[in-house]
């Protein structure tokens, strides 16, 4: 009778966790895309108008007004189309904003798509940001085991973005049923002063969510 209360128990702590998740999983995602975006997008776009290409300038507004009208396939496909013809560090920046749109239009399949592409060609910060992102996307909607191997290069030590790597590999711990793996994540982010504020917060309320 013990084991069947306590069977009961894990499972609530895994459903408050798994909401918690749902919640929360894509805020600090999107929070780190964008600042890089920003960023990224005000260096590009500085460096392209000082080299006298402003036609590819003016295509990147028109791609973001695209999506901020509400028409984010229309403005994913003009990023998309931006990509493919500016050099490697502009086409970086309009592919991950074409996932940003795609996944904003429900296109969770053509947002990874996207975001793979920039995986494997782009050059850190970007690539394990968009490897990251193209992991997230998927949690709760594919097979962990997969999507924890593919995490596996932002997970090493030393990566700037290992802190949302290991948070994506909880929640997927989690989404196996690994309860207990799930937790010692959690609190390993919990415990670590390095982790960003928000993060770690998060992490906290998650440990607890587990019974930790």
């Amino acid at each position: 009778m013990a084991d069947i209360f306590r069977e009961i128990d894990d499972e609530l702590q895994q459903e408050r966790a798994a909401k918690l998740w749902q919640r929360y999983g894509g805020w600090l995602i999107a929070l780190a895309v964008g600042i890089v975006l920003a960023v990224a997008g005000n260096v590009f776009w500085t460096r392209y108008s000082a080299d006298l290409q402003a036609e590819r300038g003016d295509r990147y507004e028109a791609a973001a007004a695209l999506v901020e009208a509400g028409q984010a396939r229309e403005g994913a496909a003009a990023f998309a189309s931006l990509a493919d013809d500016a050099g490697d560090g502009y086409a970086t920046i309009a592919r991950m904003r074409q996932a940003t749109a795609l996944a904003e239009a429900g296109d969770t399949d053509g947002a990874v798509e996207a975001l793979r592409a920039v995986a494997a060609d782009a050059v850190a910060p970007y690539g394990d940001l968009a490897r990251i992102w193209a992991v997230r996307l998927r949690v709760g909607k594919a097979d962990a085991a997969p999507l924890i191997e593919e995490l596996a290069p932002a997970l090493a030590a030393g990566n700037p973005w290992r802190p949302l790597a290991v948070e994506t590999e909880a929640a997927l711990r989690l989404q196996a049923g690994e309860t207990d793996r799930a937790a010692e994540l959690y609190k390993s982010l919990a415990d670590d002063t390095a982790t960003p504020g928000l993060l770690r917060a998060r992490a906290t309320e998650m440990v607890r969510a587990l019974g930790g």
